[in-house]
């Protein structure tokens, strides 16, 4: 390896860092993403089994909730997209964010993929050039 090649394993290491770094950020989005629809599921499940009047606590987001009455048990509206949300049967709701929920899965397993395979290479093109700054260093003494 010469000094060019070098300078281009440098950068490419540096290269492979950032988008570790934006993988990493995008697995945090797909986790809460993730945690937002379990909590979803599990509210709508609570209000399947309760009773129209009957007083629940509803989550608003950040660890709050609020004192709300059941007006329906039987139905839920459901996003479908681009801020389109549907009124569903409660069990094809429930189904609905169970398949958000593992199609998040299967996408946070796909970025954690994506971040195993840059660390290996971050780790494999690093020791690469330690090894060549010890062999610069023992041909220079």
């Amino acid at each position: 390896m010469n000094e060019q090649e070098l300078r281009q394993a440098m950068s490419a290491i540096e290269a492979y860092k950032a988008q570790l770094e934006a993988v990493n950020e995008q697995s945090q989005l797909l986790q809460m993403s993730l945690e937002d629809h379990s909590r979803a599921k599990d509210t709508l499940e609570a209000v399947a089994k309760g009773r129209p009047g009957e007083e629940v606590l509803m989550p608003i987001g950040g660890g709050a909730f609020v004192y709300a009455a059941i007006a329906k048990t039987d139905r839920a509206l459901v996003g479908v997209g681009s801020g389109v949300s549907i009124d569903r049967p409660m069990e094809e709701a429930i189904a609905a964010v169970n398949a958000r929920i593992g199609e998040l899965m299967d996408a946070l397993k796909k970025v954690g993929e994506s971040g195993t395979v840059l660390e290996a290479k971050i780790e494999q093109l690093t020791q690469a050039v330690e090894q060549e700054y010890q062999r610069m260093r023992k041909g220079q003494k």
